[in-house]
């Protein structure tokens, strides 16, 4: 019996938070991480400024590129503007009808592209598209080819199959730093 009492006075706490009734009638206790989190928000600290997307350094025609990390998007992606930065060759876009969202507007294709991670060199193919928020986007396809593994903890991305790990960039970093 003590159990239920407890139980129903558990659900009537919740119900009550539920109503906007005050909070000073409930005895929670805060975790120390939800109180500096609300501290870094009344400085006016941005957390979008922590790394919002996963960012690796990498070369292309001997420019240093900073790339999104997107398992979302199977095919790797190149901003229009990038591809006349490297002084790319960009081949008519065909139908790429089965992409899965979100793939902006594709206008072209980059057939034979040399990516230098590392020490390692890899040829790959990626889609022109017309969004210049964009730079350069690893997709789905290339992580497996290279049998990547996203290490959130130490911060790195792997590729077994070139031996190599990359650490990934705050959104703040440019890439020739």
């Amino acid at each position: 019996q003590p159990h239920s009492v407890v139980q129903r006075r558990l659900v009537e706490g919740n119900l009550s938070k539920l109503r906007g009734q005050p909070r000073a009638q409930s005895a929670g206790v805060q975790s120390p991480l939800a109180q500096h989190q609300e501290e870094k928000v009344k400085k006016g600290e941005d957390r979008r400024k922590e790394t919002s997307a996963l960012l690796i350094r990498c070369q292309c025609q001997g420019q240093v590129l900073k790339a999104t990390i997107n398992t979302g998007c199977l095919p790797n992606l190149i901003s229009k503007s990038c591809v006349n930065q490297l002084g790319l060759e960009e081949v008519c876009a065909m139908d790429h009808g089965d992409l899965s969202p979100p793939v902006p507007s594709v206008v072209g294709q980059v057939e034979e592209l040399e990516l230098q991670f590392g020490q390692e060199t890899v040829l790959c193919s990626a889609l022109v598209v017309d969004d210049e928020m964009l730079e350069f986007c690893i997709g789905l396809q290339t992580l497996l080819s290279l049998k990547s593994c996203i290490d959130l903890e130490e911060g790195v991305l792997r590729f077994k199959a070139l031996s190599q790990e990359l650490p990934f960039l705050h959104a703040s970093e440019e890439p020739g730093q």
